[in-house]
């Protein structure tokens, strides 16, 4: 992982891949590293981390100061030796992109974590957004607050009435227990009785790199 500077964020990318059968794990966490010094070149990065998940899925989390600054690091970085060494090790089938937009004013990422939980929804009311931000801000200050394990936390938009909920929290155990804990909270209720169950999709990630 990486830091470049303690700079508010506003931006997210949280880009998911499978590496191809024929790579190891060592060998795609070298790759990474050698990544990374890259965008540790490009003006506006402020922090990248790799995160797996127990469906042995990895993801590029990064966060910097503006989404163009995301949206044009292809243009950037994208044909150098070492992008495109890492590159070579992914299975581009598998790659899904997400653009997060942070809806949480002056957010800067903590100093750490190790869990990322990236809840995915839509609202059942789309004329409601405003309303999800304040239940948002109300959960993390009746609820996510009461645990050291929580280190940061947004409500994101990454689309036309496409949210995200994310968390960033110490321990992988701990932020999926607190996860589990909403339905038991009434500020958490609330934010839940604004999602279309449908449309729900919960990720947890742990860092490795």
């Amino acid at each position: 992982m990486i830091r470049v500077s303690n700079a508010p964020v506003c931006a997210m990318e949280f880009t998911s891949f499978r590496k191809k059968t024929t790579v190891n794990d060592d060998e795609l966490l070298v790759a990474v590293a050698r990544f990374e010094r890259q965008l540790a070149q490009v003006e506006g990065i402020v922090y990248h981390t790799l995160v797996r998940n127990y469906d042995n899925e990895y993801a590029n989390v990064l966060f910097a100061t503006s989404m163009e600054v995301i949206k044009t690091l292809e243009t950037v970085i994208g044909n150098t030796k070492e992008t495109q060494d890492f590159f070579s090790m992914v299975d581009m089938s598998t790659v899904q992109v997400e653009y997060h937009q942070i809806n949480k004013f002056n957010f800067t990422v903590p100093s750490y974590f190790g869990c990322i939980e990236n809840g995915k929804f839509s609202l059942k009311d789309t004329t409601q957004a405003s309303t999800l931000l304040s239940v948002s801000d109300a959960v993390e200050q009746a609820y996510l607050k009461a645990f050291d394990n929580t280190k940061g936390h947004f409500i994101s938009t990454r689309g036309d009435n496409q949210y995200a909920e994310i968390v960033l929290g110490q321990t992988f155990g701990n932020t999926k227990e607190i996860c589990y804990g909403y339905f038991g909270n009434e500020a958490c209720l609330s934010l839940l009785g604004l999602i279309d169950e449908s449309s729900m999709n919960l990720g947890f990630w742990y860092v490795v790199g």
